[in-house]
């Protein structure tokens, strides 16, 4: 399983065929932009904290519609198929795709069609991340989750996400807790909530700010464990934050026979201030 490790006068980009996650993005005159939990073991079959997992066919604990047997689908957990390698001085790009007979060993497998097909498209240059999903069911109609979940380096509790005043969530950190807030939402703490709608939105911690956007997306989650959490370990909840795009849950994706659905998700760096501003 490779690891397609790609750098310019753009910056660098990694991205693991296991999972098709993207491991690292450092646009040039810029620190990474992404986190990685130093516990974190690239081994198929599991999925760790950091980079870009992709979440599919199902999301979280699913929509229950049947038991899953672990968080997050199954596509993060095999390697893909890598379709194109790019480089050059203004950028990069990787493809890949896999097929549901890739994942058909895997519990859970055999609730959705075994003609699915998965291909990730991953552009990177100077100032943007880009990721586009693509979830084609050629034979049968069938539903699914999808999300594109960013692991996004930040001082937490500094950190405030932007952009979703007024939208309407579920706060699983707070016992499923529904409202909505007129406000930043802070990240320095146990946060889980699932947003109704996908405007764009801003992470900063005051040293940087992420500009973050979907397309084809119906959910944004904002994530972090807080010091209370197990998902990783010595403290690293303050090292980062997830803004997810998505189609979860009640906004999860019906996709007709013959059909496909796409997901995009954009992350920019903020252009740092003019020097003696």
């Amino acid at each position: 399983m490779e690891i397609h490790d790609l750098s310019g006068p753009w910056g660098r980009l990694r991205v693991a065929e296991l999972g098709a996650c993207v491991l690292g993005w450092r646009p040039a005159g810029h620190d990474e932009v992404l986190f990685t939990a130093r516990e974190a073991r690239l081994v198929p079959g599991s999925m760790w904290h950091g980079g870009i997992p992709v979440c599919a066919p199902w999301f979280g604990s699913g929509r229950g519609a049947f038991p899953v047997p672990f968080t997050h689908g199954l596509v993060s957990r095999v390697p893909w198929r890598t379709l194109e390698v790019t480089s050059d001085e203004r950028g990069a790009r990787v493809r890949l795709a896999v097929e549901s007979p890739a994942l058909a060993h895997l519990p859970g497998a055999g609730h959705y069609p075994d003609d699915l097909g998965y291909r990730l498209d991953v552009t990177a240059d100077a100032r943007r991340l880009r990721l586009e999903l693509t979830v084609d069911s050629p034979t049968r109609d069938t539903v699914v989750d999808i999300a594109l979940h960013p692991y996004l380096r930040c001082e937490a509790p500094e950190a405030t996400v932007t952009g979703l005043d007024g939208v309407r969530f579920v706060d699983y950190a707070q016992g499923a807790a529904r409202g909505a807030e007129f406000a930043p939402v802070g990240v320095g703490r146990a946060v889980d909530r699932v947003y109704a709608a996908a405007p764009p939105t801003r992470l900063t911690d005051g040293a940087r700010e992420l500009r973050l956007s979907g397309a084809g997306a119906r959910n944004v989650v904002v994530w972090n464990p807080g010091p209370g959490g197990a998902q990783v370990a010595d403290g690293q909840w303050r090292e980062f934050a997830c803004v997810e795009y998505g189609c979860v849950q009640g906004g999860a994706v019906a996709i007709p026979a013959g059909g496909s659905h796409t997901l995009g998700l954009t992350v920019a760096v903020a252009p740092r201030p003019a020097a003696g501003r």
